[in-house]
């Protein structure tokens, strides 16, 4: 009896060790594959998606960071402009793609607002994608025809309060961030204005100069030379920050508007099960090249503040928006479908 003890203990000893030993064993080969992907990739053409046609400023941005990955990597690095949808048809196209680096998205904040105004938006943005790293940030402007009698915005409130329903506002698009903008605004000053929907800021720039539209909600390079000119006046921008190419026009926080100061940006995403190693060294790489120079002028000319950041930290930046974004959204039953 003795001997058959000795004898049954001695063999869970021994499947104690084999299972120590496998364990050791799938350490040593997940260790040695995060290295492996890591050190393999790239191993061929990388693509780049930018989910908005040719030659708008994410489209800019996104080819200049393609040429610095692909000078660094000594690899192709495609972009890949796939328009439509408000830039689903892109991201979506990112999400479904194999998550080993080789297929990668440039975006801005549409992702996480987009799929809100959907019953069935055809992707998660938290849980679908990893962040790679925040690229830049950009504020929007909410300006008057010059027509309009208010040189700020208390002014501007204060007449729209003794005119209820007889003011507009357009933006370039409903579900856009103008439009959203525009909605938190009427909210917070408690104005009864109507929302015009156009394709695209250049209609709604032309019909603002024009006086079709006494006010809207513009990009900063829109807003800039108008601006100047007197044709159109500049009374507030988005954003915790003044703009830049806009030194002289306050926030609507220093307006004392609250609800405004949520910033725009440009980001990186990968396909959310991609290897973190391989998300590192993405994040790397692209924060070398956002801390360019010529780079940053560049894009600073087009209203676009170069940040970078960490994988983590954009993460929850991109939480944040999206939970935020969604409500927005829901409050005002903003639908595209």
């Amino acid at each position: 009896m003795q001997a058959n003890r000795r004898s049954a203990h001695l063999r869970h000893a021994l499947r104690r060790l084999g299972a120590g030993l496998l364990a050791a064993a799938g350490v040593g080969l997940l260790t040695s594959g995060t290295a492996w992907a890591e050190a393999a990739f790239p191993n061929k053409t990388v693509r780049l998606v930018v989910p908005y046609p040719a030659g708008g400023a994410t489209d800019v941005l996104g080819r200049a960071v393609a040429d610095g990955l692909g000078k660094a990597w000594k690899r192709p690095v495609v972009v890949e402009n796939r328009p439509g949808a408000s830039s689903m048809i892109g991201s979506e196209a990112v999400a479904r793609a194999e998550a080993d680096g080789h297929t990668a998205l440039l975006t801005i904040t549409t992702l996480v607002q987009a799929p809100s105004l959907y019953a069935k938006p055809p992707f998660d943005p938290v849980k679908d994608f990893v962040p790679v790293s925040e690229l830049g940030t950009t504020n929007l402007v909410f300006a008057v025809h010059s027509a309009v009698p208010a040189n700020n915005i208390k002014e501007f409130i204060e007449l729209v309060r003794t005119k209820p329903k007889q003011f507009s506002y357009g933006s370039y698009g409903t579900g856009s961030s103008g439009h959203l903008y525009g909605e938190i605004f009427k909210e917070s000053a408690k104005l009864d204005m109507v929302h015009v929907s156009y394709k695209g800021e250049a209609p709604e720039l032309n019909d603002l100069l024009g006086g079709q539209v006494p006010a809207a909600i513009i990009s900063v390079m829109g807003a800039k030379p108008h601006n100047a000119s007197g044709r159109l006046r500049a009374l507030a921008v988005t954003g915790a920050a003044r703009s830049p190419q806009l030194p002289d026009v306050p926030t609507f926080r220093e307006a004392g508007v609250a609800g405004m100061d949520g910033q725009g940006w440009f980001g990186l995403f990968l396909p959310a099960a991609t290897p973190r190693a391989v998300v590192d060294k993405y994040a790397a790489e692209v924060n070398r090249i956002l801390a360019q120079p010529e780079l940053r002028k560049r894009m600073g000319e087009m209203g676009i503040v170069l940040t970078g950041s960490t994988p983590d930290a954009f993460a929850q930046t991109v939480q944040t928006d999206y939970a935020r974004w969604g409500k927005v959204i829901r409050v005002n039953n903003i639908r595209l479908d």
